[in-house]
């Protein structure tokens, strides 16, 4: 298995100014912030497959 550029560029260390930037792009203050971060991880709570739309499989582990 090999990394591919694509696959690790989104997770390169950011600098301190990048970091920053990524930051205030996020609210005006603090509280702002945390509420945009908020919204954002209740979306994607949102878009995750419940219990009922997960794949089921037979047998027990370790079965094949």
């Amino acid at each position: 298995m090999t990394d591919r550029p694509e696959d690790t560029q989104n997770d390169r260390p950011r600098d301190a100014d990048e970091l920053g930037e990524a930051v205030a792009d996020l609210g005006e203050n603090p509280e702002d912030r945390l509420e945009t971060v908020a919204e954002r991880n209740d979306s994607l709570e949102e878009r995750l497959p419940g219990d009922e739309d997960l794949p089921r499989t037979k047998g027990a582990p370790g079965q094949g």
